[in-house]
């Protein structure tokens, strides 16, 4: 008589890292949503087992685990945290004028060891926040509107809803929906966007997501995007690679994939961005590639020549229009990493991506 070895419950397995973030380092609590009742999380190690058990929907890929509560949606690759997309303001807003609160975004990104890569609310520039898509200089129905600097007033953006996941043997893919409003006060929509963003499940020495962003008119108006040196899809580096001294080197750095950097790289035309520096003593960065599909591809690249963060920006010679009926689609991978960046690795990953 044979014996049949004992099922490995593999999903209820959460052993974290050393070096493992929290993906909730802001929340304290996850609301039951049977019975209202708080659950109070004892320990950042507790959380998944606990989510599992309660009615926070928890999705489990091969490798790929989501967790989404009311606050937010958090993507994790082997129980490693890889992003979190905000639903609702973050703790740090409360610290900030109400004018730079924001929601539909994503921060933290995360390395691979844990590090985080993004920065939210700095100091210098409160309206930046981890990898976000914003447009500056615009106009609607001949009025201005401004959805980047968010102190002027003229147009906010805010996360609407959660369109769901979707997978398959190779990858999984969240969707979320965002608004673009003239206003914090104004809930008519200008620009409906949607972010399909997707993870493959295959391994890799670093984290990967691809992310396509496509903004509708939400009106029978167009919204004009008009001649300005920034704006568009960005994201801020974390507040460790920013100097507080003009005499100082800024300890975030910049390469494109034409080997230039932040001193001669601005307004440049590169296929891909990298930036990386130190965070907590250890070598960490994110790059962002271009698709040849993209509006203007080659776009134009705002490298800020001190502070960690850097934009594609397709307007920088020339205004365009997005009309209604014919939807903005951009598309950009994003690979985040620990240690300094690998020319080759990054080639070879453009190359699958633009062949696939």
């Amino acid at each position: 008589m044979c014996t049949r070895p004992p099922v490995k419950l593999d999903m209820l397995k959460f052993q974290f890292p050393q070096s493992f973030a929290c993906p909730f380092p802001d929340y304290s609590q996850v609301t039951n949503s049977s019975n209202q009742k708080n659950v109070k999380i004892l320990s950042c190690q507790l959380l998944l087992p606990l989510l599992i058990l309660s009615s926070e929907p928890v999705f489990a890929g091969a490798s790929i685990q989501v967790i989404e509560n009311k606050n937010s949606v958090t993507l994790l690759k082997k129980n490693k945290p890889i992003l979190r997309y905000l639903k609702q303001p973050s703790p740090e807003a409360k610290k900030h004028s109400p004018y730079y609160s924001r929601t539909g975004y994503i921060h933290p990104l995360y390395s691979p060891n844990g590090k985080i890569i993004t920065g939210d609310y700095a100091v210098d520039h409160p309206h930046q926040h981890g990898l976000f898509f914003a447009w500056t200089k615009s106009s609607f129905r001949g009025d201005k509107t401004e959805f980047w600097n968010q102190h002027k007033k003229l147009g906010d953006i805010r996360f609407h809803r959660f369109l769901g996941k979707k997978e398959d043997m190779n990858s999984l893919s969240l969707k979320f929906e965002q608004v673009f409003t003239t206003g914090k006060d104004s809930d008519e929509s200008i620009i409906r966007e949607t972010w399909t963003i997707k993870v493959p499940k295959k391994e890799q020495p670093y984290f990967q997501f691809d992310l396509i962003s496509s903004q509708a008119c939400a009106t029978k108006d167009p919204l004009v995007i008009e001649v300005n040196h920034y704006g568009g899809m960005a994201v801020r580096g974390n507040d460790q690679w920013l100097k507080l001294d003009k005499q100082e080197k800024p300890l975030g750095q910049m390469l494109t994939s034409d080997g230039k950097n932040r001193e001669n790289g601005n307004h440049s035309r590169p296929r891909w961005v990298a930036m990386y520096g130190p965070v907590d003593g250890e070598i960490c960065g994110v790059v962002i590639m271009n698709h040849p599909d993209n509006f203007r591809f080659p776009q134009w690249v705002r490298l800020h020549p001190s502070k960690p963060y850097f934009v594609f920006a397709p307007m920088v010679e020339k205004s365009f229009v997005i009309q209604p009926g014919m939807p903005y689609i951009s598309k950009f991978r994003v690979l985040l990493y620990d240690g300094t960046p690998d020319h080759g690795v990054i080639g070879g990953s453009w190359k699958e991506w633009i062949k696939n």
